[in-house]
């Protein structure tokens, strides 16, 4: 059997940990138009310098111990399906029998005039991240405009002033993270961001960006100019579907799987950013890009790739901040959409620097938010996939020390001591 992956991030860790749990002997070839398998989420660290290897998400020793063939600096430009090839930019092809489709997303990048100059760049490839840093450092860039206040935006943002520059955050909505946090949260992450030095403007977004062949200011469709020497744009990214939907693949945003991960193209699997994702707490499938869950993804497609039929339950949107002075973590539904949640609040953030919110939805948690204190958080999680009705205990889900404690005996030795929506059984031991 030879398992080729496109792609080499966590979905294809994953994809290679879920095969080599079933078939020891099998051919694995991973192609990559990148040089190493990092870790994205952690590609705002270059700034502050730190040490590249560890930014390494698995290293040679793993694909060497799985016995992996690495064809890095590939480009995958087309899949001919009717004979089960990759055809490279090289025009080399490759061979599969079962083939893994893991292309991740890419940075949306609006229309904005001026967008080509150079100082202007997006931030999630490590290549991107690196790119930046030395024209920070070439240039003696001091002011910097972020574009968008997501995840990706703030993190910019923060490490921007670790290495003490100016930083103006723009952001079209009201608020920060205006998707993916409640309002209370938000307001808690930009005081934090604040008093850290970092600036904002809210209702607002950069209409042209200004400069002969650098930047040097951008327009505010408010009519205000902006001086900077550099642009980050942070606002969001989009699946990477080009090469599959050329090769008859069904897509609508993302890549259309099964509960199986499999596409619509026998010997095809999809997983990771580039995907559809089923949401456990509404049941909807959305674009999840999020690296634990491209993990997950990887490996139920790798276990099915080698014959093991296991289905994928669906993933938990979960995100976390820990660069900030306080860590803020959220899972699920994090604002309700109407009348029938029921909303629980501990709100000390003030007097004692930790604030805690449930949502529940017919008795059951289908969200949280977690800042400043985020012990025992992963009982909550595992409350939101295990979907358990947790009407007698509710009031303490926002404690600071709800614990197991709290749960009766039957619930945690059969609901989640036995958990398998985390697929604990079949992940490899650390």
């Amino acid at each position: 059997m030879r398992y080729v992956i496109i792609g080499n991030s966590a979905a294809a860790v994953g994809c290679i940990t879920g095969i080599r749990k079933v078939d020891k002997e099998g051919e694995i070839v991973v192609i990559s138009y990148e040089d190493r398998c990092y870790s994205k989420p952690m590609i705002a660290d270059v700034l502050i310098d730190y040490p590249e290897e560890k930014l390494l998400y698995r290293d040679e020793d793993f694909f060497k111990k799985n016995n992996v063939r690495l064809m890095l600096g590939s480009k995958a430009v087309d899949i001919d399906t009717e004979n089960k090839l990759v055809v490279l930019e090289s025009k080399e092809t490759v061979p599969y029998d079962k083939l893994l489709i893991s292309t991740g997303a890419v940075p949306f990048v609006p229309p904005i005039p001026g967008s080509e100059k150079e100082g202007v760049f997006t931030f999630t490839e490590l290549n991107s991240a690196k790119k930046m840093k030395e024209y920070l450092e070439k240039n003696s860039v001091e002011r910097i405009v972020v574009i968008g206040s997501g995840f990706i935006g703030l993190e910019v943002a923060y490490y921007l002033r670790e290495i003490e520059k100016e930083v103006v955050v723009v952001e079209l909505l009201d608020r920060v993270l205006g998707k993916a946090l409640d309002k209370r949260g938000s307001e808690i992450v930009e005081k934090m961001l604040r008093e850290k030095g970092v600036q904002f403007k809210f209702n607002d977004t950069v209409e042209e960006i200004l400069g002969e062949e650098k930047v040097n200011s951008v327009r505010l469709k408010s009519g205000e100019v902006l001086k900077t020497e550099a642009v980050v744009i942070a606002i969001g990214v989009r699946p990477n579907v080009e090469l599959a939907k050329a090769a008859g693949i069904k897509a609508n945003r993302g890549i259309v799987t099964d509960d199986f991960m499999k596409t619509n193209i026998p010997d095809i699997f999809a997983a990771g950013d580039c995907v559809e994702c089923k949401d456990i707490t509404d049941g909807i499938r959305k674009n999840l890009p999020l690296f634990p869950l491209a993990f997950e993804q990887g490996l139920i497609a790798g276990l099915n790739m080698a014959g093991k039929e296991i289905e994928y339950l669906g993933g938990l949107p979960l995100n976390s901040l820990k660069f900030l002075e306080k860590p803020v973590l959220n899972a699920g539904i994090v604002e309700p959409p109407d009348d029938s949640y029921e909303v629980l609040v501990n709100d000390k953030f003030d007097k004692k620097g930790y604030y805690r919110k449930a949502i529940l939805k017919d008795g059951k948690l289908v969200g949280f938010v977690a800042i400043g204190e985020i012990d025992r958080v992963g009982i909550l999680t595992n409350l939101i996939r295990q979907k358990i009705d947790v009407s007698n205990i509710k009031d303490r889900l926002i404690s600071l020390d709800f614990g197991l404690v709290d749960l009766p005996r039957d619930w945690r030795r059969e609901k989640l001591e036995k958990d398998k929506t985390g697929y604990k059984d079949w992940r490899p031991v650390e």
